[in-house]
Parts: structure tokens; C-alpha cells; sequence
């Protein structure tokens, strides 16, 4: 069973299961606290502060766990007009380029997540480094995913790779 068969079963499910429960308790909540303001004129601030953090945390988890690097918003208008070998070389250079970013990033970033744990959340009272925890386990995990890709690309067979970004990969190799 190659890689991207067995990432799509028990791992693709509790990522996309976590990832639906948690924005189907935002829509329940935020829901919730519309007509909590409207309909009874008793607005509830902790819905407010749980739907933003929860957003926070569902989109970062999503974008890192979920989402398949063809689905991000993406500006190819060079990408695609290239060979597909170009492509490859293109998209080695640029996940090096940000794994490097973001590895350079992470340690200040960490650094100052872990200097908010004395810092608290109006309604809720959570302390914030749990709150903007999330930042720094993205960067981690999208670092984690483009040297997966980067190695795909690198070996046998990185024309599936390729795919996975919307590349040429039914393209004969050029």
C-alpha cells in the first residue's frame, strides 16, 4: 500500500473528524449566540471569545491536517506553464526556501506562546499560551509535511507527487 493510500484512511478520517467537529461547534455555538443577542437580548460574551478561539484553532488545524496542498489558495499562473520537471525543481526550491523560514520562525514563536501563559482570556479566563498554541503546532506540522513532499519529490515516481500540488503529473517527464 503505497503512502498516500494509507494516509487517506484512519489518519484522513480523525484529522477530517476532529476538523468537522470543530466547525460544526462553532456554526452550533455562534448560532447559539446570535439569537442569545437577538432573540432573547442576553448576549453571552464566553460564546463569543469560545467561537474565536475555536475558529482560530479549526482553520490552523485544517490548513496543517486536512487540507491537500492542491486545495490551499495558490497564485501558479508560472507553476503551470511550466514542464513538469521544472515544476519539481520549482516546488523543491520553494518548500526548502519555507520549511527554512519556518524553522528559522518557530523557536520565537514558541519562545513568546510559552511567555503568554500569564496572560488570560477576558470571559473564560484561559491562559493564552494554550489559546495561541495553535501557531506554533501549524508551523511545525506544515514544516513536517513540506519535507515529506520534498523528499516524494525527490525520489521514484515524484511525477504523484507533483499531482498532489495540481502539477503536470500526467505529463511526460521532459
Amino acid at each position: 500500500m503505497d503512502d498516500r493510500r494509507r494516509e487517506s484512511g484512519w489518519y484522513r478520517r480523525i484529522t477530517v473528524g476532529v476538523a468537522t467537529l470543530s466547525l460544526g461547534t462553532v456554526f452550533v455555538l455562534f448560532i447559539v449566540g446570535v439569537a442569545m443577542r437577538h432573540l432573547a437580548n442576553r448576549p453571552l460574551g464566553w460564546i463569543d471569545e469560545s467561537v474565536t478561539v475555536l475558529s482560530v484553532w479549526s482553520v490552523l488545524w485544517t490548513a496543517a491536517f486536512v487540507l491537500r496542498w492542491s486545495e490551499h489558495i495558490s497564485f501558479d499562473i508560472v507553476f503551470v506553464s511550466l514542464s513538469a520537471r521544472r515544476q519539481r525543481a520549482m516546488l523543491v526550491v520553494a518548500n526548502v526556501a519555507f520549511m527554512l523560514l519556518m524553522l528559522v520562525a518557530l523557536p520565537g514563536l514558541v519562545d513568546y506562546t510559552l511567555f503568554l501563559w500569564r496572560e488570560k482570556t477576558a470571559m473564560l479566563e484561559m491562559r493564552l499560551d494554550f489559546v495561541y498554541a495553535a501557531f506554533p503546532i501549524f508551523l511545525a506540522v506544515v514544516v513536517v509535511r513540506l519535507a515529506l513532499s520534498t523528499w516524494r519529490l525527490l525520489r521514484p515516481g515524484w511525477q504523484a507527487e507533483l499531482g498532489e500540488w495540481g502539477g503536470a503529473a500526467n505529463e511526460a517527464a521532459v
